[in-house]
């Protein structure tokens, strides 16, 4: 008994102690010692890719650390607008972070009231979402993002219409639309994420009217629509940079818009990575990135690391960066910098219009998403015979 006695006593401190141990691994995210520099973002799931890219290059070179939530893109715009403060548990980019060994970076914690966001991020224009932007909001253009319907390997579909799309998500068995015809297999997105909205604008069905299952992350819609228990049946959304993450079980559906006589995969190919239908016009299901930040009373941003990320993030010029190119983590996650773009558009699912980038970078794109292009390498505008010298490659202009 007295033994017992003893021991119970110190097997209690001792769980105690491991679980202070536990409680102890998670930093504050405002700990200045594991998180230097902090900017706090909210952004969409489809950005999460971009931000262990570019998180991991910030915190190499330059001591800033990237913390970050994803939720869906109106709420991300609710909360800057607001002036919401953020809490609870948030992802972080560590010292020495490798997002190609350790695809999910840590979680660091922010007790109430927590912290007000540095950046919002939206994947759609800013009036698809409900609440209207504060005059002391600034509004940055950033990279396009491409959007897929996806289906299991299994399945024997390869392409899909408009109209499909339409009777499909917006009746679901209603629409009578073979093969998917079963609402259960229908993965779709909750009414303020950015991939329904933009997909609903192109196929004609607002967000709130999708049928079928409204999945909250990409990453769970994915691996519920590769594991569907009649693959034939089943069909989903996603943005093109998380498929791409997929492609061993899911494959691309290509997709006639509207007004057009055939249908198109986001890349040249159905196995490409190049998005060249994407930035020559022919595939229709894609939207700009916005990245934004408030300003001070004198219209300034109210946060220069906010500003120098954004800058980084979106391609602006910018003070040298040591160690790495800025486009290059937008190009490595699948998005495409508009100075790759040869069309634009100025409404989400609206018709395009030609569009020539000041400083075009194609080439460097091409490159670095695929590992060739027919540009010629350069080192100076003397050796591009006549062309520019852009991110080590000629291009026309």
């Amino acid at each position: 008994m007295k033994s017992g006695s003893w021991l119970r006593p110190a097997l209690l401190l001792s769980m105690l102690l491991g679980l202070r141990g536990v409680a102890q691994a998670v930093p504050a995210c405002d700990d200045p010692k594991e998180i230097p520099n902090p900017v706090y973002l909210t952004v969409g799931d489809t950005q999460v890719n971009l931000m262990r890219e570019l998180g991991a290059k910030l915190r190499a070179t330059e001591q800033v650390t990237l913390v970050y939530r994803a939720t869906g893109s109106c709420s991300n715009l609710d909360t800057l607008y607001g002036d919401l403060r953020m809490s609870g548990n948030f992802s972080y980019i560590p010292a020495g972070y490798d997002p190609q060994k350790t695809p999910t970076p840590p979680v660091c914690t922010l007790a109430a009231p927590g912290v007000l966001a540095d950046v919002a991020n939206s994947i759609v224009f800013l009036d698809a979402c409900p609440t209207p932007k504060p005059a002391d909001v600034i509004d940055v253009l950033g990279p396009v993002q491409s959007f897929v319907f996806a289906v299991p390997l299994a399945s024997s579909q390869t392409a899909i219409t408009a109209e499909e799309a339409y009777f499909v998500f917006g009746f679901g068995m209603a629409g009578q639309v073979f093969p998917w015809l079963d609402n259960n297999l229908l993965f779709g997105r909750p009414v303020t994420k950015g991939t329904v909205i933009s997909v609903g604008a192109s196929i004609g069905v607002p967000a709130g009217k999708w049928q079928g299952q409204k999945v909250n992350l990409s990453q769970d819609l994915a691996s519920m629509l590769a594991a569907a228990a009649d693959p034939t049946r089943a069909i989903g959304i996603l943005g093109s940079e998380v498929f791409d993450g997929y492609r061993s079980t899911l494959k691309a559906l290509a997709f006639r818009a509207y007004r057009q006589s055939r249908a198109y995969w986001p890349d040249a190919t159905q196995s490409g990575f190049d998005k060249q239908n994407v930035r020559d016009g022919h595939y229709h299901l894609w939207s700009y990135t916005h990245w934004l930040m408030r300003s001070d009373a004198m219209g300034n941003p109210r946060s220069a690391r906010a500003q120098r990320v954004i800058d980084v993030l979106v391609g602006n010029a910018v003070t040298p960066l040591a160690g790495f190119e800025p486009l290059e983590s937008t190009v490595r996650v699948g998005l495409v910098p508009r100075c790759a773009m040869k069309v634009s558009r100025s409404s989400e699912g609206g018709d395009f219009s030609l569009f020539a980038a000041p400083q075009p970078c194609g080439c460097y794109f091409e490159y670095t998403a695929t590992g060739k292009t027919s540009c010629s390498r350069c080192s100076s505008d003397a050796t591009c015979g006549g062309g520019v010298c852009r991110h080590g490659f000629c291009e026309e202009r």
